[in-house]
């Protein structure tokens, strides 16, 4: 029984030295799980700053963008050259539409003309007329020269300038 005894404590001995090593061994995965969780946040907190760095970037250039807008503007409303002068130079957009829509209608009306004289019904005129492309010409001519007038006359024509409003009674 003596050999046994001797075994058992030679295993005690060797667990205790061995056991003695187990907390070192835990603080190392310890650390080493945190120096992973450090690394991630740093990842994370680097691609937040340049997300933030991107997203003031954008913000800078659209206040630019506007800046330049309302310096234009102001320096649009300051020139004054005369009422006939004034005048003329607000009538360039709405002249210009309604001279392109003088044409457009001329256009389709000689299509009109020509299908009719050529024996065609007039509804192969219209389709010949009215395509997408003619659709999409003719909405961009008119918000250039009627929407955007109209928008800015509802705007009180300030051009996003700060315009004190009084409320009547």
């Amino acid at each position: 029984m003596v050999g046994v005894r001797e075994m058992i404590t030679l295993l005690g001995s060797l667990l205790g030295f061995g056991s003695s090593f187990l907390p070192e061994v835990l603080n190392y995965f310890k650390a080493n799980q945190a120096q992973k969780h450090r690394m991630e946040m740093m990842h994370l907190e680097t691609e937040l700053a340049q997300k933030r760095s991107e997203m003031k970037l954008v913000e800078l250039d659209k206040q630019a963008d506007i800046e330049e807008t309302k310096g234009l503007y102001l320096h649009d409303s300051s020139i004054d050259a005369g009422s006939f002068i004034n005048a003329l130079r607000g009538s360039v957009r709405p002249v210009i539409t309604y001279m392109f829509f003088a044409l457009f209608i001329a256009t389709k009306v000689v299509i009109m003309v020509k299908v009719t004289q050529a024996g065609g019904d007039w509804m192969q005129a219209v389709e010949l007329m009215w395509d997408t492309e003619t659709a999409g010409l003719m909405s961009a001519v008119l918000a250039f020269g009627l929407a955007i007038g109209l928008y800015l006359s509802t705007r009180g024509n300030n051009h996003g300038l700060q315009v004190k409003q009084t409320k009547s009674v």
